[in-house]
């Protein structure tokens, strides 16, 4: 699934579990966007923040790991606590960029059972702003 919000652009994959979107997993995301996107003016440019918790209306013991940065952040449902973060955003390049090529097979036993990307949008030029809409 895909969805935009005026800062950022959100995909989300199919919970292996449930078989579909998970609300829970969308509403962390947003909500770590917000956070991120509020410590901007407080932080320096690379700012980073890293963490888990278990996710609410999901199975029990559905633990999230995210990785947020000001342009990107990564949700990852499920991931075992041992997996290395450079597999874990090796296996997401995979499902969510097009510029992956491989993964290496010894990089993750076992996947996520749920992914979500958010990728923050340029804000729009002042000038496009100005600009009359043209029908």
């Amino acid at each position: 699934m895909i969805w935009k919000t005026n800062t950022h652009e959100f995909s989300a994959t199919v919970c292996q579990r449930t078989g579909r979107t998970c609300p829970a997993l969308a509403h962390l995301a947003r909500s770590v966007a917000q956070a991120v996107a509020a410590a901007g003016a407080a932080t320096s440019p690379d700012f980073r923040v890293e963490g888990t918790g278990e996710l609410t209306h999901c199975t029990p013991g559905c633990i999230a790991r995210f990785d947020a940065r000001a342009d990107l952040i990564r949700v990852y449902c499920g991931a075992r606590p041992e997996a290395a973060a450079e597999s874990l955003a090796a296996y997401a390049d995979l499902m969510f960029n097009d510029l992956a090529d491989a993964c290496p097979a010894q990089g993750l036993d076992t996947s996520p059972c749920a992914m979500l990307q958010a990728v923050a949008l340029e804000p729009a030029s002042m000038a496009e702003q100005a600009l009359p809409a043209v029908i």
